[in-house]
């Protein structure tokens, strides 16, 4: 198989031509050689490199996790290489744990004003008239005041 174009590596990759001038810029694949006339002249391991990447990319991964990880499989190491990217996916479950605990708290604070808009409803029946919102009361029931969340 011979050199492959920037356009050609792309489309068999499944990305863009531009992401493929990202990632060469992040030195995700090596630099490409040029031709003669300025062209890129990638190999076909570059289009199992640009794989890979996706597939890592696919498990949520980082540009710069991805680097980490394709620095430790350069060295030919397998075993290395799949404690690297377990040692990635365990930090990813806790982040993904986190943010669904964060989730889960920020449903009850929601849940809780729909609520209240809807217990001040049900004691007139209609929806309060409370000629505070131009004011921008805390006190006013159109907004209920919510616990801060984390960013």
């Amino acid at each position: 198989m011979e050199n492959l174009r920037v356009g050609t590596l792309a489309r068999q990759a499944g990305v863009s031509p531009r992401t493929v001038r990202y990632y060469e810029s992040l030195g995700l694949p090596p630099p490409a050689p040029r031709s003669p006339n300025g062209y890129r002249c990638f190999r076909p391991e570059d289009l199992d490199r640009l794989r890979f990447i996706q597939r890592a990319k696919a498990l949520g991964l980082t540009l710069a996790e991805i680097k980490q990880l394709l620095a430790v499989a350069e060295e030919d190491r397998c075993l290395l290489t799949q404690a690297e990217l377990r040692n990635l996916l365990e930090r990813k479950i806790a982040a993904c744990t986190e943010r669904i605990q964060a989730l889960t708290a920020f449903r009850a604070v929601l849940e809780a004003a729909v609520q209240r808009l809807a217990a001040s409803d049900a004691q007139s029946g209609t929806p309060q008239s409370c000629d505070c919102c131009a004011t921008f009361s805390p006190g006013c029931p159109c907004i209920p005041e919510a616990p801060a969340r984390a960013a």
